[in-house]
């Protein structure tokens, strides 16, 4: 694991998302679910501290398999889930949501919201197809450009962190190749965005306290930067997928 991404965890350890989304944005995205799909497993791709591990329990009542590559990630999730009185419904694992060998398959729904990206968007798509059951969804938010010619501030930025970053066309198409059939979508909030801001900038002032002003900590704050002056050029759209019946 890089520094960077060890100072990373460490900062988002502190935070309560570690990246753009809300309780109203998981509870939309399950009511655009197939009403015919029956939900009693859900893998939870990337699930950080639960954010949305939480929502799905509680608002499906299924048993829902957590994964995130950071143990303090997961051990946050149980506490928060033993509060809720749901730690029943949920289970943990350690590891890369790239090495999909030991999480089974015959999941009726598969969520991923903003993790994707880390793996890169289409081998994410082909890597997780096969752990869903016949007729079964994946629920993706991915990062797109919104407009054709973003600002080029926002688009020299992006160029370095996210560099193979498409448009909602595009990112659609990809899932249709992978062999997904599109059910719906939507763009999140700019609300979701300066929520995930504003839970940031604590941690991310006590990091810089405790370790001082490094690189990825300006870079963080350029990001955000960036948003508040071209946001309406870019941001995460969700995805609704359902692989075939057979």
């Amino acid at each position: 694991m890089s520094d960077d991404l060890t100072l990373l965890f460490e900062l988002y350890e502190g935070t309560p998302r570690q990246g753009p989304g809300s309780v109203e944005t998981t509870r939309r995205a399950l009511a655009l679910l197939p009403d015919a799909l029956r939900v009693e497993r859900v893998l939870d791709l990337g699930c950080g501290t639960g954010g949305s591990t939480l929502v799905l329990a509680e608002e499906t009542r299924a048993h829902v398999t957590a994964v995130d590559i950071h143990p303090p990630f997961l051990a946050t999730l149980r506490a928060r889930a033993e509060e809720r009185a749901i730690a029943d419904h949920i289970s943990t694992v350690a590891g890369d949501m790239a090495d999909t060998a030991g999480l089974g398959d015959g999941f009726d729904l598969i969520w991923a919201e903003g993790s994707a990206y880390s793996i890169g968007f289409e081998n994410a798509l082909r890597r997780w197809r096969p752990l869903l059951r016949p007729g079964g969804c994946l629920v993706v938010t991915e990062l797109v450009w919104f407009v054709a010619e973003p600002a080029e501030r926002a688009r020299a930025f992006f160029a370095a962190e996210s560099p193979d970053m498409g448009d909602e066309a595009t990112r659609v198409e990809h899932a249709r190749r992978a062999g997904y059939e599109p059910i719906d979508s939507f763009r999140l909030p700019a609300d979701d965005w300066h929520a995930y801001y504003a839970g940031v900038e604590g941690p991310l002032r006590e990091a810089i306290a405790r370790r001082g002003e490094l690189e990825i900590y300006a870079g963080m704050r350029l990001e955000r930067e960036i948003y508040e002056a071209h946001g309406e050029d870019y941001g995460y759209v969700c995805l609704v997928l359902q692989v075939g019946p057979d």
